[in-house]
């Protein structure tokens, strides 16, 4: 006989499905009255599991050589008896964590024995597995016995030529009375080994106003190189020990309400896990465990804390690494009978890059008119570069900074220096790009301004560069006071001239020191945010401070050279490596980070010099997209070429990067 279905494909969730029960469970049984007799099957895992090549039988016949496992071919799988059934489920589904119960009186007995309605009635919802045959027992009462039984719960998938235990359970009066019922396929062809007959556990039976009821999961029983549906040997479970009689009003505990917090966590996140678990007899434990990484990991079982009203919760500590976190909860009351919730699985990953302006900057159209929060540091405060509206310009990690702008004036003013958390809106008002309609909380104070670019007069006007706070240096050529409220400095560097915008309203050039280094003929560098005017860039500067004598390196020999300090270190805890590197005049520098590949991972310094320095810095692990690489060894790069001969140098040096 072979049945032609379209099969529903079941798939258990992931391997770390072996650490709980990975297949449906009979948690309790009813023998008598008959009128009362019903089945519950639970499904303990973290998918549905649709029920229709699933079978339950209690028609062995050992005697007569009929056998459940003798289905797939056709002849000699059930007793025959008109009180015995071997019989298919229809075509339904048990949630995950949920349970259904089987009638096998009819619904009408069952509704007058416990006053609701069973999920399903043997004679009138289960279906024959014969075209031909009837094979649910023709009797009123189709019943479980009393004395000595088997009940089985079994796969076939109307194909395979052997089909998988799912539940194997014998119950009996005592030893002698239960082994009548016992079932050994170690010598059937197709099967694995089971558990021989005389090794074999079973259940007590019964009287009226009780029932059989599973203490936990499965208990000792063997999970692997068995005849069930994923691999265990149904048969060699304990069932003396995981099963009880107990009253009928007796229920396990109840589990409800799982929730993960956060959802989605990271892997800097701690995970508080809290649920609902109730019993109206009082609860002993509520244990959590769970594995990480869920398919390798060892399993970790933690006591749940009782809070308010029925909740329990724990925190699982933050895992630092992504992956596939699985857990589930145990609760036993004090009858000493346990629920175990279905599994569930939470992915953690690794936070999403940080938003920073150089980001907006790169894909303005995607954040223009989006909320976004950044971590910066004021590098122009408000009331400085105008005091009719509130004008301020900031800047992150990355390097780029971006203008703050609204009506009316801040109170308490914004200070060079501050850290701020920011949140507001991204815009663009004339081709200025600004960040509108924002609050912001102080962090610290007096902090440098991060990420400070040295760039060029031929770059100021770039729109990427718009807005930071950058770096120029070169010789003063031109100074013209009083005009249009402020002063313009013309200041020429290796690729021309530009201009350096100083308003009136910052009050630089009321610095004796300031005023005096912003002479012609003086070699000088200026810190201010890049901008344009008519098309042209140039610098805004606001503070003296920020004004300086050039002083970019100590004097030099004249040679190509590099070193780095000899010894990793760790990006991660913040720590940064110091090298030093030279060059010859009339040349262009380049310092790069290349990977042990060959690809460029971030360039350090690339610039015309006209002197020869000596220059000592800082790399901080970071790429160019401010991301600190992973652990390795990476090569430093300087490559100087003379501007008038073409003469190339280079040099190197390995950099090693540590993990904590």
């Amino acid at each position: 006989m072979k049945r032609i279905t379209i099969q529903t494909i079941f798939f258990l969730l992931m391997p770390y499905m072996a650490m709980a029960v990975d297949h449906l469970l009979i948690n309790e049984i009813v023998l008598q009255p008959s009128a009362g007799e019903y089945i519950r099957i639970t499904n303990p895992t973290s998918s549905a599991i649709n029920l229709s090549d699933y079978y339950l039988t209690d028609a062995t016949d050992k005697a007569n050589g009929k056998f459940y496992y003798n289905l797939p071919s056709g002849a000699n799988y059930w007793s025959g008896s008109s009180t015995d059934f071997i019989a298919r489920f229809p075509n339904s589904t048990i949630d995950a964590g949920e349970s259904l119960i089987l009638s096998l009186a009819r619904h009408s007995d069952f509704i007058a024995t416990y006053g609701n309605q069973a999920d399903l009635a043997l004679k009138w919802d289960m279906l024959h597995v014969s075209a031909t045959d009837s094979t649910i027992g023709s009797a009123p009462n189709v019943k479980l016995d009393n004395t000595s039984e088997s009940l089985i719960l079994f796969y076939w998938d109307g194909v395979s030529s052997t089909v998988a235990d799912v539940e194997y359970l014998v119950w009996g009066t005592d030893s002698s009375t239960a082994s009548a019922h016992t079932l050994d396929k170690s010598l059937v062809a197709g099967y694995a080994a089971d558990t021989p007959v005389e090794n074999q556990s079973y259940m007590t039976t019964h009287v009226d106003g009780f029932k059989l009821i599973r203490n936990g999961l499965e208990g000792t029983e063997t999970t692997s190189a068995g005849n069930g549906i994923t691999g265990h040997d149904e048969t060699s479970e304990n069932l003396a020990d995981t099963w009880s009689v107990v009253d009928l009003t007796i229920v396990k505990p109840s589990i409800s309400n799982i929730v993960a917090t956060p959802a989605t966590p990271e892997t800097t996140e701690d995970i508080i896990i809290t649920a609902d678990v109730a019993d109206a007899s009082g609860l002993s434990t509520v244990t959590l465990t769970y594995t990480f990484p869920s398919a390798s990991g060892t399993s970790t079982s933690v006591a749940m804390t009782a809070a308010v009203g029925d909740s329990y919760s724990v925190t699982i500590p933050a895992t630092n690494v992504e992956g596939t976190m699985a857990y589930y909860i145990v609760a036993e009351n004090t009858s000493g009978l346990s629920r175990t919730s279905a599994i569930k699985g939470i992915t953690i990953a690794d936070p999403p890059p940080p938003v920073t302006i150089q980001a907006i900057r790169d894909d303005f159209s995607t954040y223009s008119g989006t909320i976004v929060n950044l971590n910066v540091v004021v590098a122009i405060g408000s009331g400085i570069t105008r005091t009719d509206r509130t004008e301020a310009y900031v800047q992150d990690e990355s390097g780029y900074g971006i203008v703050l702008s609204a009506t009316g004036l801040l109170n308490p003013a914004l200070v060079q220096g501050d850290s701020i958390s920011l949140t507001g809106e991204v815009s663009e008002y004339n081709g200025t790009k600004q960040i509108i309609n924002f609050s912001s909380t102080t962090i610290a104070t007096s902090r440098p301004v991060p990420g400070i670019r040295t760039i060029t007069s031929a770059e100021m006007a770039a729109d990427a560069n718009q807005g930071s706070f950058v770096r120029v240096w070169g010789a003063v050529q031109s100074r013209g006071d009083g005009v249009g409220g402020g002063s313009n400095v013309g200041l020429e560097d290796a690729d021309g001239l530009l201009t350096i915008r100083i308003w009136d309203t910052t009050h630089l050039l009321d610095d004796p020191t300031a005023d005096s280094l912003l002479q012609v003929g003086n070699l000088v560098q200026v810190f201010g945010i890049a901008s344009q005017y008519n098309g042209d860039g140039q610098l805004l500067a606001a503070y003296a401070n920020d004004v300086q004598a050039y002083q970019e390196g100590e004097d030099s020999d004249g040679g190509t050279s590099l070193t780095v300090a000899p010894y990793p270190f760790v990006p991660q805890l913040a720590e940064k490596i110091q090298y030093t590197y030279k060059f010859p005049s009339n040349s262009r520098v380049t310092l790069r980070i290349f990977d042990m590949s060959g690809h460029i991972v971030t360039t350090l310094f690339e610039d015309y010099r006209s002197l020869s320095l000596e220059v000592t810095k800082t790399w901080n692990g970071r790429n160019e997209i401010y991301q600190v690489v992973a652990p390795g060894t990476y090569i430093m790069h300087l490559e100087t070429v003379n501007r008038s001969t073409g003469e190339i140098l280079t040099a190197m040096a390995p950099v090693v990067i540590g993990s904590r």
